[in-house]
């Protein structure tokens, strides 16, 4: 029920920023996540397209056509990333590209890729973040669990509007502690091939 709530604020929003002239960016963590939000879009008649792995053929398409006015485009943190959204004349009238970041990343370079999409190359443009109370990130431990409790008053309201600073730094201490765990995966991993190698060169013949 929760998540079914949480998907009409975010295509109430959508629908908001797309009448008043914004193309509007949704980026969501996975295919799944982007086919609700579709499902909600639909339900609601708006016209949208959906940039994920189900739909990478149409790529360069739907990336050309999600700077018009009134576009809305729900895409992956993967889809689309590495090219400009180009505005028409109307979009940048209205204020430029809106990006919507539904979730919280696991790291900070992720959101950076995605809200820096917004405003690029001297262009108008804006961006927020909802974040679920029941994203598995906020429920994996003890600080998770805490940010979430935190952020309960404010249950479907922008990030712009009630994060605080200190509410702020919980959330990147979440992704540091992310960035970090991934970090050591990586060097364990580095070092397990070294070793598997060193193994491999000790063991051939003359």
């Amino acid at each position: 029920r929760q998540r079914r709530c949480a998907l009409g604020r975010r295509g109430a929003r959508c629908a908001a920023l797309a009448a008043a002239g914004r193309p509007v960016l949704v980026g969501t963590e996975s295919v799944a996540d982007s086919q609700a939000l579709s499902a909600v879009l639909d339900a609601a008649g708006l016209p949208h397209a959906v940039l994920n792995a189900r739909h990478d053929a149409d790529e360069a398409a739907i990336v050309a056509h999600a700077g018009e006015a009134g576009r809305i485009t729900v895409a992956t943190n993967m889809a689309g990333r590495g090219t400009d959204i180009a505005l028409d004349e109307r979009a940048c009238a209205a204020g430029g590209l809106h990006v919507l970041c539904c979730q919280l990343n696991p790291s900070r370079r992720l959101d950076r890729q995605l809200l820096g999409r917004a405003a690029r190359q001297g262009q108008p443009g804006s961006a927020e973040t909802w974040l679920a109370l029941d994203a598995p990130r906020l429920h994996a431990d003890g600080a998770g669990r805490l940010v979430a409790r935190l952020m309960r008053p404010a249950l479907g309201k922008p990030a712009t509007h009630w994060r605080s600073d200190w509410l702020n730094l919980c959330l990147h201490a979440l992704q540091s502690h992310d960035e970090r765990r991934q970090a050591r995966a990586r060097t364990q991993l580095f070092r397990q091939d070294c070793e598997a190698e060193r193994s491999l060169s000790f063991a051939e013949g003359p």
